[in-house]
């Protein structure tokens, strides 16, 4: 009855059913952070001799569409044998454009300095319209001085113009018009045609080593992606903090923003035959990318250059390389071990990984992989 000891007893555990109940339901409740997967491309052009070099990129664009990754990676590069079969990302994106119905179309990176935005702008309207509306775009200021035969007054400006052209690109898409003179000299407006899907472009910033170009994607409200080829998780980690920071003194949310990490990524069933199998294929792959291992060790100062070093001290640096990446910085591994570094990066505000896979192994081992792939997504999320 009301007013006895057994009433106020109930009443008090009524009372803490509702606060646990609350609890385990509001906001403050623990919750297992999301990490969306995505795939990266960045081959060699080594399969030259092969008639059908993308066939790849299109039985992989497949697999990601119908198996719940979030995008697909298509880098700029020119003149050169590492990333030798991606001259025109937005062009092989409208490849993919076809055969995708679900996952966005990333370039990763364009090298904006290279070129007009207002063809920039055209090209990617273009593959918005036949992905009906997929398109993000990844910008970067490049660094090799050979790709510059495109655009040679750039190059020293190339940091500057990283991001004022991204704000022409954007105001573009948007419908807005740009003055530029005509083969008659004279002046006119022009915007791009056709009109894309998506009101809005979503813009990433590739960054890397530069802690500026973090602190500037934060100040214009842009995605991240960046990689672990020359730094470790913890020096990413302070990036990452500069970055946030700055979207939050710019009015920026970081909580709705994308930080992608690309990974080398290949999964088996045993981490013994895994390394075995993406040793020769991962080591030779990094013989391109040596001036990019300068400061693998974190705890020393190593200057590199490549056409100074013996062949015998490019395999000790090339097998000392394999082993700090294969064990810190790749997706590498069986399905359980690769959920270390994925807590590692989570810790960090990572929320996707942009898998590479790209660098040298079978196409029958690649897609063996990405259905290793498969399982450590659905297992993580």
């Amino acid at each position: 009855p009301k007013g006895s000891i057994n009433f106020e007893l109930q009443k008090e555990i009524a009372n803490n059913k509702v606060q646990i109940i609350d609890f385990l339901t509001n906001d403050s409740k623990p919750k297992k952070e999301k990490m969306d997967f995505s795939i990266f491309f960045f081959s060699s052009d080594e399969s030259y001799t092969e008639n059908d070099k993308y066939k790849l990129v299109i039985s992989a664009s497949r697999f990601a569409d119908e198996n719940g990754f979030v995008g697909i990676w298509t880098p700029e590069r020119h003149f050169h044998h590492l990333g030798g079969l991606f001259p025109n990302p937005a062009m092989i994106a409208s490849a993919i454009s076809t055969i995708t119905k679900n996952i966005k179309l990333r370039a990763g990176s364009v090298v904006i300095p290279l070129h007009d935005p207002l063809k920039i702008a055209e090209d990617w309207s273009i593959v918005d319209n036949l992905s009906n509306g997929r398109v993000e775009v990844s910008f970067a200021s490049g660094w090799h001085v050979n790709d510059f035969v495109f655009n040679p007054d750039n190059y020293n400006q190339r940091k500057d113009l990283l991001f004022s052209q991204i704000q022409v690109v954007k105001d573009l898409w948007q419908g807005k018009l740009i003055k530029r003179k005509n083969g008659a000299g004279n002046f006119v407006e022009v915007g791009i045609k056709p009109r894309p899907i998506q009101k809005d472009l979503t813009v990433w910033i590739t960054a890397i080593g530069n802690p500026e170009t973090y602190i500037k994607a934060g100040e214009i409200g842009a995605n991240l992606m960046t990689c672990l080829l020359d730094q470790g998780i913890d020096e990413l980690e302070n990036k990452i903090v500069l970055y946030k920071k700055a979207l939050k003194d710019n009015g920026f949310n970081p909580e709705n923003k994308k930080i992608a990490v690309f990974l080398h990524t290949y999964l088996g069933d045993e981490i013994k035959k895994v390394r075995e199998k993406v040793y020769k294929p991962f080591t030779n792959y990094l013989k391109g990318t040596l001036n990019l291992i300068s400061q693998i060790d974190e705890t020393s100062d190593i200057s590199i250059n490549p056409e100074n070093m013996t062949k015998e001290d490019q395999e000790i640096l090339l097998n000392f390389a394999f082993n700090r990446y294969f064990e810190e910085r790749t997706l590498m591994g069986t399905v359980e071990s690769c959920k270390v570094i994925i807590d590692k990066l989570k810790n960090i505000g990572v929320n996707e990984l942009a898998c590479l896979i790209d660098f040298g192994l079978d196409y029958s081992d690649i897609m063996t992989s990405l259905e290793y792939l498969k399982i450590l997504r659905t297992e993580n999320n």
